[in-house]
This record gives structure tokens, C-alpha cells and sequence, in this order.
């Protein structure tokens, strides 16, 4: 009998707790009442509960999951119970659809009830668009038609280098090891691969399969006509197209349904002021003007974001009054712009001598990998920070196994396009499988581990999604090693 009255309790607490809320009532519940002001400007103070996700939070407050980030910068690396975040008190009211009276009872039209606007459900808690099988289209250049042209004997070391059909290969090869391992966690792709080269009758001619409106996913290694060939597809069947080479910030402007993976030029400035206000708060930021550098105005626009994240920091004009500049108080963080190799070897040549006397360290964009000349010795002595689209610790377990698997596979060293073809399957399909094919919505709270570059994708409005992450290492004991 206890047990009868046990279970009856329990189910009318069920029914009046769990399943009578709406959603928009167990957002509210989530909302803070404490306020405080902060440089003349009103925020909830927000404890984040064991459960709770950023976009969670975002629909309680009715603020976007961006402003909770530019706001909380340090939630780019995750959020944990009990941690406090300030949101803007201004975007603090729920949008709720208000309901009208009406005098008379009207059969309701389907038009006006298409417009009346669904709650969204939090992320983690929306399973609607997911699936059993998602189907997924890798659109590379393999030159298949030139394959049957090699000679299966021919044992030259350079046909890898001259011969076409292997050139985008190894992006295949890390894209279908990161579906092996994704099938054994238990997600379920059925893969296309169509071979596009730069053949832009040929690609609109593929992009009549009838199979392709169907794809939840497209990943276009593609030149650049045919990408904007297909970056018009895939917004008029809004289905999510990933393009993982390209620099230009142009390929997402007006189409909301393409993430770019590779961080542009422009960002930059962004994403090295956000690390130096982690890194370098407490010190004197100065960075070295070169009248060679294309870009002139790279050197005030630093200098203003540095500001705004009160960094002391100065411009130097020059290599020739570094000395005079240089504070024996504080640790010096230098910052140089430049894409010449012999400026950068003649700068950390004269750091080197002056490092004895000051606490230095050198921060050198953008390309500073590709320079030729730098001895070693001064890079590590001058604790010389690099930036970079990507970086590959070699020492890291998730990137051994890769290698390992890779090596065992395809009886090869992985190159740089195989590290993205894994982290392009494995970051988005991982996503689909947590939430579904409109994940889109959901990225800034995702956080997975991947070989070369975590993700930060962000978006404006009516344009695609864009990495701005920029991906910073130093040298320490000589070894490369991540910073950020």
C-alpha cells in the first residue's frame, strides 16, 4: 500500500513539476534577481547550476550567447557549477507571444498559425533534427581521370609530389579515420565523395544528383568557383556546406549556411589582443612599427584593442630605439609585425644581447614559421611566441593516436591535410551527434578536442560562420609547445 502511495505521489510531482512547465518557464526559473553595477553599467549576476549550457542561459536572459562571451571571455574555455557571469541587465526580458482577446470564436487560419513563434528548446534537450543516419558529401579534387595514367611500377619518389590525383588525397585519408572512430562511438554516416576538380560544367552537372538535396552535410575542398557554384546549392536547400582551405572572409558574406575553418587576416588583431589580456596583463606591451609590413594600420589597430583591455602599450618606431623603450620593472612583451626574414634575424639578434639586462619576450606575426634564417638559441632564450592558423603538438596523446592510426592505415606520416580532414568529420559530426542537424545554434557551448585547432566559430548577421581562433605556441626547452 505504502508503495501504491509512494508511486501516486510521485506521479502527480512529475505531472506538476516536470511536465507542466513550458519551456519558457523553466528558463525563467534559471533567472537571477541579483544585480550589480559594474563601470556605470547594471548586470545579473548569474550562477551557473550543474546542467546549465550557455545557450541555456542566453534564452533566460534573452541576450545572445556572443554578448555572454564578450562579456565572460574566460567561458570561451568552457563553463563549471558555481562559476559567477554578469549579463547585460538591458537584454534581460524574455520575448514571450503575447495572446489577444477575441470576442468572437474563429476557426484559426494556417497562416496565422505558421507565424506564431515555438519556444526553442535548450541545447542538449532538443532532439528533434536528430537522425539514425545522416548523410554526408565530401566534394575533392582526386583527378580520377588521370589515375589509370600512372604506371604501377613506376618507383619515382617525386610522381606523390607531380601526379594530381594524390595532391588532396591524405584530406580523404584523415576525414574517413575520424568516421571509423566516430561509427564505433555510435553515430552512423553514410558517405558520398564526389571528385570536383576545376571543371565548372562538370560540377553543375554533379550537383543535379538527385541525392544531393538530401545531404545534412557538405565538406567542399574545392577551387574557388566551384565553391561559390556550390556555396549556391547549399543555400537554396539549406544544407550546411564546410569549407576547410580557404582564407577569404568573402566565401561566407550573405550565405548563413557555410562555416569557414580557417581564421582570416582580418581577426587577427582580435584574437592576439584576447591572448595577450590572459597572458600579458600584467606587463609592458610594445609593439615595434616596420615600414615594411603591407599592412599599416595593423600597429594602431593592436595598440587600440590592447587598450581597451588596459594594457599599457606603446609603439615603437623601429628597431634602433628598442633599448631606450625597454622596462627593467616590468617583463617587456614585444610584439613585432613583419614578414621579412632578415629584419627578424637582425631584431632577435639585438633581443638577444639586451636579454640579460631585461625580461623579454618576443611575439612574432603572423607567418613567423615560414621565415628563414632565425637561429634557434635566440627564439628559445627570448621565450618567443608564434601565431598561427594551426599548431600540432606531437607530444599530445589524441594527436599520437591519430598518428598511430594513421601510420597503421595507410602505412604513411600524416600530412597537414590529413589533420584537417580528421578535425573537419570529427568536429562536425561530433556536433551533429550531440545536437542534431541544426547544431548550428549550439557551437558556443560545444567543446571537443581536436588535433590542430579548436574552433571559434563565429557569425554576423545574414553571413556564414567563421574560425576566428588564431592558435599561438612557444618555444620552451626547445620544443614547440601551445600557449593558449
Amino acid at each position: 500500500m505504502k508503495k501504491i502511495i509512494f508511486i501516486f505521489f510521485l506521479f502527480l510531482l512529475l505531472c506538476n513539476g516536470v511536465f507542466a512547465q513550458t519551456p519558457q518557464e523553466q528558463l525563467k526559473k534559471i533567472h537571477s534577481s541579483v544585480i550589480e553595477k559594474i563601470d556605470g553599467k547594471d548586470y545579473y549576476i548569474h550562477t551557473i547550476k550543474r546542467g546549465q549550457t550557455l545557450y541555456m542561459i542566453s534564452k533566460a536572459y534573452g541576450v545572445d550567447v556572443n554578448d555572454i562571451i564578450r562579456e565572460n571571455p574566460v567561458v570561451k574555455e568552457g563553463i563549471k557549477a558555481d562559476q559567477k557571469i554578469r549579463i547585460p541587465k538591458e537584454g534581460s526580458k524574455i520575448e514571450v507571444a503575447p495572446v489577444k482577446e477575441k470576442l468572437t470564436p474563429a476557426k484559426p487560419s494556417r497562416l496565422a498559425t505558421d507565424t506564431i513563434p515555438h519556444p526553442e528548446l535548450p541545447c542538449g534537450l532538443d532532439s528533434t533534427s536528430k537522425k539514425t543516419v545522416y548523410s554526408v558529401a565530401l566534394m575533392i579534387p582526386l583527378y580520377l581521370n588521370e589515375f589509370d595514367q600512372i604506371e604501377a611500377g613506376n618507383d619515382d619518389p617525386g610522381l606523390l609530389e607531380s601526379c594530381k590525383s594524390f595532391q588532396f588525397l591524405p584530406f580523404y585519408e584523415g576525414f574517413r579515420l575520424a568516421l571509423d572512430t566516430l561509427e564505433k562511438k555510435g553515430i552512423r554516416v553514410r558517405l558520398w565523395v564526389y571528385d570536383m576538380d576545376k571543371d565548372t560544367v562538370k560540377t553543375r552537372q554533379i550537383l543535379k544528383n538527385p541525392e544531393l538535396k538530401k545531404m545534412d552535410l557538405i565538406v567542399g575542398v574545392l577551387y574557388h568557383h566551384n565553391f561559390q557554384i556550390v556555396a549556391d546549392f547549399a543555400k537554396k536547400n539549406k544544407i550546411v556546406l564546410v569549407n576547410p582551405i580557404s582564407e577569404r572572409s568573402q566565401i561566407i558574406q550573405g550565405n548563413p549556411f557555410i562555416f569557414k575553418t580557417i581564421p582570416s587576416k582580418k581577426t587577427l588583431i582580435g584574437g592576439v589582443s584576447d591572448f595577450m589580456a590572459h597572458k600579458f596583463s600584467s606587463g609592458h606591451v610594445l609593439i615595434l612599427k616596420n615600414n615594411q609590413y603591407q599592412d599599416r594600420e595593423a600597429f594602431e589597430n593592436l595598440k587600440k584593442e590592447c587598450q581597451e583591455h588596459q594594457l599599457n602599450t606603446q609603439i615603437i618606431d623601429g628597431q634602433v630605439s628598442i633599448a631606450g623603450k625597454l622596462s627593467k620593472e616590468k617583463h617587456n612583451y614585444l610584439v613585432v609585425f613583419t614578414s621579412n626574414a632578415a629584419f627578424a634575424v637582425d631584431l632577435t639578434r639585438r633581443l638577444y644581447e639586451l636579454k640579460n639586462e631585461y625580461d623579454i619576450t618576443l611575439l612574432g606575426l603572423p607567418d613567423w614559421s615560414k621565415l628563414v634564417g632565425l637561429e634557434t638559441e635566440y627564439l628559445v632564450g627570448l621565450k618567443t611566441h608564434q601565431v598561427a592558423t594551426s599548431f600540432i603538438d606531437y607530444e599530445n596523446g589524441f594527436v599520437k593516436q591519430f598518428v598511430g592510426q594513421y601510420q597503421k592505415t595507410y602505412n604513411a606520416d600524416p600530412e597537414i591535410l590529413a589533420f584537417q580532414g580528421f578535425d573537419v568529420a570529427w568536429y562536425f559530426l561530433s556536433a551533429m551527434k550531440t545536437y542534431g542537424t541544426n547544431f548550428q545554434r549550439c557551437l558556443g557551448e560545444f567543446k571537443i578536442q581536436t588535433l590542430q585547432n579548436q574552433y571559434n566559430f563565429q557569425k554576423s548577421k545574414g553571413n556564414g560562420f567563421e574560425n576566428q581562433r588564431w592558435e599561438i605556441y612557444k618555444y620552451e626547452n626547445y620544443k614547440l609547445v601551445s600557449a593558449n
